[in-house]
């Protein structure tokens, strides 16, 4: 095609090109002025429904506290409560306050409601509770009595049951006023009717959300649900140093229509309110995404006809120079197959060099196995029989480097050993089959017990899934994690070691944790590295070839290898498996 344009008349290329950028210019003005009106639609829209919700929370708040109002206001209750305060047994009067308390929580849908002494002690509660209530409602209540007002708390997480609430406390005082008998605490579930309130969207929409935020110290609080990312509830916070996010701005002072980047990390258009009388704000948003989706639409549909029209003109002028080029794609028919037969002989050249390569390094293992090897098992063996005999003559100096010339010929062996299972684990072939992963961490657990000595071992392995791999490579896999753990538990009296496993979707996950010295999480890419350490040798001995060969093996195998640790807080090692279908 690039040739035959290069064969075309100059007048017509131009006429064409002219042609392409009307009708794109004319596309552009289009989808600008209907961007512009659904924008404005949707950012009316947004501030109509943050509104909305403003004034919703605002008519719900006065409705509580007219409730609460009720409660303090009702003069047939201070008699009947100082009656029963007086009174030991269970009066009258105690029956049919917790009836009345019944009736009132079930006609305005609390939670629950108690009556407390000024002391914070139950006296009485619908759903039974006895004893005394947490901190966060003593403080409350002691604020209630102090300023004998009503106190409407705000959203909070309750430190007894861990349960998102709101309490609101009603001060008791006699009918004359001059003693304060207790309080009514009024307990509402946000989850029955605020959330939902604050969460329901007026219009069908893919990605549209309502979010009650406030602000704590240098952080914006997510105080509901997110639609996004579920159990968020006064739990998720982002730093107020974020320029664009909506909930931030909101809590630095700024209301109206913005756009911003949500937490998700997607342009939004949002529309953010603050709640009078509260600490809240209320965000309403809209992927921009979303937003502009109608105008693509329609501008993709005059472009398709537009593109149709130019299409058949171009198809016109294509088809009367359509014979010149036929001959020169002949002739670069020709030429690719030239150059395709060049590139296959190189293709065979490198698989060659390649296969050159792999022979290369399997000569290297061999001569690294006997050559390099046995050198150093002579040297070791000949310095370990040089103390055993001849110890008693030699000098303390000349003993103690006997014992490191010991010492380093082992490590080196062991690093050999090590690099030669590096390597096999790259070149073998990876032979695959159904793995029972319960008898082979069992096995590999019992070889970690002899080389423990007398270290106190205790491992708690869950049922395990079946795997499907190399049960060889698997088991090196297993035996360094297994190892590792135990190595850096070291320092601890008993070495804990818990093992799991559980099936994904597609995958297999097993898990070691330990109880030992840990890592920083930062640092946990360079486990993988070959050669690399977080710890110093002096304090625990290894190779540095261990994890570095895990994660070989695992990479063959299509899976995941990664940590996650605290530093004196212990590690845990993860590595996956696909599973059978999913592998084959």
């Amino acid at each position: 095609m690039p040739r035959l344009f290069r064969n075309m008349p100059f007048q017509l290329g131009l006429i064409f090109l002219i042609l392409v950028l009307l009708v794109a210019s004319a596309g552009f003005y289009h989808y600008s002025i209907q961007k512009k009106e659904i924008k404005k639609d949707k950012q009316n829209e947004l501030l109509a429904i943050a509104d909305l919700k403003v004034s919703q929370i605002v008519n719900w708040r006065k409705e509580r506290l007219a409730d609460a109002a009720t409660l303090r206001d009702n003069f047939l209750l201070a008699p009947q409560i100082k009656h029963m305060l007086q009174s030991s047994e269970k009066t009258r009067e105690r029956r049919d306050i917790l009836a009345w308390m019944a009736s009132f929580k079930e006609t305005y849908q609390y939670d629950d409601i108690l009556l407390l002494d000024i002391n914070g002690n139950i006296l009485l509660s619908v759903a039974q509770r006895t004893g005394s209530v947490g901190p966060d409602a003593k403080m409350l209540i002691a604020s209630a009595l102090k300023t004998r007002n009503i106190i409407f708390s705000d959203l909070y997480r309750s430190k007894v049951v861990s349960r998102i609430r709101f309490s609101i406390v009603v001060p008791i005082m006699s009918k004359d006023k001059d003693e304060m008998l207790g309080v009514f605490l009024l307990r509402i579930d946000p989850y029955l009717f605020l959330y939902p309130l604050i969460e329901k969207w007026p219009t069908p929409s893919q990605t549209a959300e309502t979010m009650l935020v406030r602000r704590e110290k240098n952080e914006v609080l997510y105080l509901n649900d997110l639609r996004h990312v579920k159990g968020t509830a006064l739990k998720f916070k982002l730093p107020i140093s974020k320029p664009y996010l909506p909930a931030a701005m909101l809590v630095k002072g700024k209301e109206g229509i913005f756009e911003g980047i949500d937490y998700r990390g997607i342009e939004v258009l949002a529309a953010m309110r603050s709640v009078p009388n509260t600490s809240w704000g209320i965000v309403a948003k809209v992927d921009k995404e979303e937003v502009y989706a109608p105008i693509k639409v329609r501008l993709w549909n005059v472009m398709v006809v537009v593109g149709l029209c130019l299409l058949a003109a171009g198809l016109g002028v294509l088809l009367i120079w359509h014979k010149r080029d036929e001959e020169e794609q002949k002739k670069y028919r020709e030429q690719l197959e030239v150059t395709v037969h060049l590139r296959t002989k190189e293709l065979e050249q490198a698989n060659k060099h390649l296969k050159k390569s792999y022979q290369d390094l399997e000569s290297f293992s061999y001569s690294v196995s006997h050559d390099l090897r046995q050198p150093l098992v002579v040297i070791e063996w000949f310095a370990k029989n040089l103390l055993k005999k001849s110890g008693d003559r030699l000098s303390d100096d000349a003993k103690e480097k006997l014992a490191v010339i010991v010492d380093q010929a082992a490590k080196m062996t062991q690093l050999i050993k090590d690099l030669l299972a590096f390597s096999h684990a790259s070149t073998r072939e990876v032979r695959k089959s159904d793995i029972d992963m319960n008898a082979l961490f069992q096995s590999a657990m019992e070889d970690i017990k002899i080389t423990a000595g007398n270290r106190t071992v205790q491992f708690n392995v869950k049922k395990l899934p079946s795997a499907w791999g190399d049960e060889a490579l698997i088991r090196q896999v297993v035996l360094n994690l297994l190892s590792n753990a135990v190595k850096y538990s070291a320092q601890r009296e008993i070495a804990e070691i818990r093992i799991n496993g559980e099936d994904k979707e597609g995958e297999t996950i097993y898990s070691v944790r330990d109880n030992g010295v840990g890592f920083d999480s930062e640092q946990s890419e360079r486990l993988f590295g070959l050669f690399s350490r977080l710890h110093p040798a002096e304090k625990f001995e290894g190779t540095g070839v261990g994890l570095a060969l895990s994660k070989r093996i695992i990479d063959r195998h299509g899976g995941c290898i990664w940590a996650e640790g605290k530093p004196e807080e212990g590690a845990i090692f993860y590595f996956t498996l696909p599973k059978r279908s999913s592998a084959s």
